[in-house]
């Protein structure tokens, strides 16, 4: 199958990106990469060189800039582990990866490589030009290639990225179940306030002052949703906006630390990785050095700042043990098996250790958190609707008291 890419530089920012699919006058399908001024001349180009019926997606610079989500690594890793397994050439194994996918900016990063690769470069050469590509992928594929065992690593790198799927997935799925429940809590709260204090409103009239300072606050809630809905829909907006900011920002995994537990579920989470990641990268033959900074990349900016020193102790030539123990990150179990794997030759292993209690403790602080969030929820939301029950019912009460 034959597919174009063009010529132009990738870095050219005046151009725009394009994916395209189409079918020469055979009628068989292609697919590729190009840069153009604009669609219209692309269509043109594409004619020019026998393609037709020719689809565009065009690529935003921004989501070239952006490193793709575990997911996507994972999915890619995945057919291409499974292509190049069966015995299929890499060329064509890009094209087939391709194929299957959905993502159209990766299908255009993957038609860029698959360009690079025809003109000469090596795969990890291709794919560290991108960075879209965590760097972690392209140093182990270049160690990889050295060495003739790419098959062999791609199948580790996979089982790396779809076990952080499995922790990543699992942390999503602990707030799914309060942020279900937040919702509908909240919205119930809002119709009863819209709908059922003016009822009681009209009931209590008379009391004024007398008035329960829940029920007037209440009432003045429910007077402001009802009368002054612009204000509230433009507050609500507002809100949305500084959340969705906040997610872009900081990711989901703040939501994390509302819950109870969370923060420490995250540390957990994040050493797992980092131990998960030295024990890969030095079993397949990156250098320390080299495997330490990029365990980093793995880790959000502020934890990478944290640990630099470890980097640093090290490339001033202290041993890998010591410069763990400078951290606080780093429990003094991590230290001690560290420094075992440095005396006995076997640091690999030590790191396939810690990696194993990680997960150990993971799992209970898992089983801890999703026990511990039910009991939480009942006892917010039965302290919310006891204080709408009394500021509704108490006046009621000593109304009849009078009489």
């Amino acid at each position: 199958m034959r597919t174009l890419e063009s010529r132009v530089p990738y870095t050219n920012t005046e151009m725009a990106h394009f994916y395209w699919e189409g079918s020469d006058k055979h009628g068989n399908p292609h697919e590729g990469a190009l840069e153009s001024p604009n669609q219209t001349e692309a269509r043109e180009h594409l004619q020019q060189e026998g393609f037709f019926r020719v689809r565009f997606w065009k690529i935003q610079q921004s989501s070239l800039n952006k490193v793709l989500s575990n997911s996507e690594v994972t999915e890619f890793l995945l057919q291409l582990h499974r292509l190049l397994k069966s015995g299929v050439e890499l060329d064509d194994a890009f094209s087939f990866a391709i194929q299957e996918q959905k993502d159209r900016v990766l299908c255009f990063l993957l038609c860029r490589a698959r360009h690079d690769l025809r003109s000469g470069l090596s795969l990890n050469a291709a794919l560290q030009r991108y960075q879209a590509f965590p760097s972690i992928l392209g140093k182990m594929i270049e160690v990889a290639e050295s060495s003739g065992k790419l098959t062999d690593v791609m199948g580790m790198l996979l089982e790396f990225y779809q076990f952080q799927e499995t922790i990543i997935q699992e942390q999503k799925r602990l707030l799914n179940y309060p942020l279900v429940i937040f919702f509908i809590f909240i919205s119930l709260s809002l119709g009863s306030i819209v709908f059922i204090v003016p009822m009681f409103k009209r009931m209590y009239v008379g009391l004024g002052e007398d008035l329960f300072w829940m029920t007037r606050l209440l009432m003045d809630l429910s007077d402001s949703l009802r009368f002054n809905p612009t204000g509230w829909i433009l507050g609500t907006l507002l809100f949305t906006a500084i959340i969705y900011a906040v997610y872009r920002t900081m990711g989901w995994h703040w939501l994390l630390n509302l819950i109870p537990g969370g923060r420490h579920l995250q540390e957990k989470v994040r050493l797992l990785f980092y131990s998960r990641g030295m024990e890969i990268m030095l079993s397949t033959g990156v250098h320390l050095q080299e495997a330490l900074v990029l365990a980093e990349e793995m880790l959000p900016r502020l934890l990478r700042r944290r640990i630099s020193p470890v980097r640093e102790a090290v490339d001033s030539g202290i041993p890998l043990h010591e410069a763990y123990a400078m951290v606080t990150f780093f429990s003094p179990m991590f230290v001690k098996l560290v420094a075992l794997g440095e005396s006995s030759g076997h640091l690999p292993s030590s790191f396939a250790r810690i990696g194993m209690q990680n997960q150990e403790s993971l799992k209970k602080i898992l089983s801890w958190i999703n026990t511990l969030i039910e009991p939480v929820l009942m006892i917010v939301i039965a302290a919310g609707i006891l204080g709408f029950l009394l500021s509704m019912y108490l006046p009621l009460f000593r109304m009849a008291e009078r009489f």
